[in-house]
């Protein structure tokens, strides 16, 4: 498709210098690019968020840019694990404390690939416990102990934090009884006896080390050989105990069984009648199927094919006879066209890559794709089964967004109705309650609230705000000093006013880690934060009289 339309483009330009007979060729400069979530083109000076092609026709040269662009996004990966043991391996890493822990694995420079984060949750387990069974005839000997009771045994070894309990499930026995059922041909031998018909046989024996008695048993059935004849009738040819044959006669097959050694006699009385070969040969090649007509004496039969066949058409009664009147052998070759069906459940609009269209409501018929055709006629249709519903939308979070220390927060949400909800604030806690009550506020603490609108059978669509409830009183030093961040949540975009001016500006993500330094900001700056994840920061401010004041904000994108 890309490469038609580069054709028509070129045409197209082309066709004035054709009729004016100027003797020049344009100049086609191609860029096969890749980036991380965005990329501004230096050629026309647009920012692309999204895979593109670009066309673009330098006036003053006649030059053609072409852009082919890929974009890539970053890769997160959050995982919660409980180890039952002291410790755990993870991603090449042993660790033996729980605790928060994460890996980044660095996009090559210039590859337009994008960092991947795993993050795990790790509780490890201050104990752990190993389990053995034991079944044993007299004494058995364990962590250099020597048990002759059956029982449960612990031993227990402690580790620094790490508490191992080793536990021994022992079961002493005196006497092993031992069933066995055995279907044998003829004399069978069993612990050195002889054994003509059948019954119940016993045999004991005492080991000498254990001095734990074995008693077997027997239960033994004798069998004799069989004889079994069949007869059958086959046209031209029969195959019979993995051979062919193609003459009338007796042929016989001693079959011996794997499991009771005994021999069956089989013999086959077989009439072979042999065949008329076909008069009439016809090939026919279709895509999917093909239509044959057959007429008879009988009457006109419609055969369709839907598969490769070679097929014979019998034009005569159903007697024996029938052998010595074939006519027509067909031979049929089908090819096939391809059918494949996507499933999709979207939320709000899809883009389906096949036919380079956005939907964004459920398409009342189903769209297809169809690939080029094959030299038979067959081609390949891809449907696609597209169901789209709507996100619920989060218009305001209100209520109590400042308080002083140890009052009362209460927030309640405006919402698409018939939206559920669940809030997360503070140390992970969370709520699915209409309205969020949070009793003795103390410090800022950060609320996020998730909406879902769910859909039939197992089908849902969300929408996420955060806010920050802030006190005048606490650690981060709320009213220590004239300064106003916004907007708040931003999409990238933060400005900043001080009364007093800013020497330097630190900013740390949820993990704590160090993510943007700047410094000499002034009184008022405006900081371009697109290039950090959506998510909850903290903002460390210097100012120039020394003082240090803790602010927090959100990127919601």
């Amino acid at each position: 498709m890309k490469k038609a339309l580069l054709s028509l483009l070129l045409a197209v330009a082309c066709m004035p210098l054709a009729f004016a007979q100027v003797k020049t060729q344009r100049t086609i400069i191609t860029n096969n690019l890749s980036a991380c979530e965005t990329f501004t083109w230096a050629v026309n000076q647009q920012t692309y968020t999204t895979d593109t092609v670009v066309y673009y026709i330098n006036s003053t040269d006649d030059t053609l840019f072409v852009l082919n662009l890929t974009i890539n996004t970053p890769y997160t990966s959050d995982q919660v694990i409980v180890s039952t043991r002291c410790s755990y391996s993870w991603r090449g890493n042993t660790y033996t404390t729980t605790g928060n822990y994460s890996d980044t694995v660095v996009a090559p420079t210039g590859s337009g690939l994008c960092d991947s984060v795993f993050n795990v949750v790790l509780t490890i387990s201050p104990v752990e416990t190993d389990l053995t069974t034991v079944s044993t005839c007299g004494s058995y000997t364990w962590h250099d102990s020597t048990y002759t009771a059956s029982g449960i045994y612990n031993d227990t070894t402690i580790n620094g934090s790490c508490t191992h309990i080793d536990c021994l499930d022992l079961s002493i026995v005196s006497t092993i009884h031992t069933n066995v059922s055995v279907e044998h041909c003829g004399d069978y031998t069993w612990y050195d006896s002889v054994y003509t018909t059948s019954g119940s046989y016993t045999h004991q024996i005492i080991d000498s080390v254990t001095n734990c008695d074995s008693i077997h048993h027997l239960n033994l059935t004798i069998v004799v050989d069989t004889a079994v004849v069949e007869r059958d009738s086959a046209c031209g040819s029969k195959t019979w105990r993995g051979h062919t044959y193609t003459l009338p006669g007796l042929y016989h097959f001693d079959d011996t069984n794997a499991t009771t050694h005994c021999v069956t006699y089989r013999q086959l009385s077989l009439n072979i009648k042999t065949p008329r070969q076909p008069q009439n040969d016809t090939s026919m090649v279709g895509c999917n199927s093909v239509v044959f007509t057959v007429s008879s004496l009988t009457g006109t039969s419609v055969l369709r094919f839907y598969n490769d066949t070679i097929f014979d058409t019998i034009l005569a009664d159903r007697r024996w006879n029938r052998c010595y009147d074939s006519t027509i052998h067909l031979n049929v070759t089908i090819h096939k066209s391809g059918y494949d069906t996507t499933y999709v459940n979207a939320c709000d609009s899809f883009y389906w890559n096949l036919n380079k269209r956005t939907y964004y409501y459920t398409p009342q018929t189903t769209p297809s794709f169809a690939f080029a055709t094959d030299t038979f006629g067959c081609d390949s249709m891809m449907y696609l089964m597209l169901r789209i519903e709507k996100s619920p939308v989060i218009t305001a979070i209100n209520g109590d967004w400042h308080l002083n220390a140890g009052e009362t927060a209460v927030l309640y949400p405006t919402c698409t109705a018939g939206a559920t909800y669940k809030w997360t604030y503070g140390n992970n806690q969370t709520s699915r309650e209409d309205t969020l009550r949070i009793d003795n506020v103390q410090g800022n603490i950060d609320v996020a609230l998730e909406a879902t609108l769910t859909y039939a059978p197992n089908y849902a669509c969300h929408d996420t705000s955060w806010i920050t409830i802030v006190t005048f009183v606490g650690i981060d030093n709320t009213e220590a000093a004239n300064i106003s961040l916004y907007p708040n949540p931003t999409v990238g975009q933060l400005n900043i006013e001080s009364a007093e001016g800013i020497a330097q500006v630190t900013i740390f993500n949820t993990l704590g880690q160090k993510v943007l330094v700047d410094h000499n900001l002034g009184s008022k700056a405006v900081m371009n934060l697109t290039n950090l994840p959506k998510g909850n920061y903290t903002m460390q401010l210097t100012l120039n009289n020394g003082e240090t004041v803790i602010r927090k904000f959100i990127i919601t994108k």
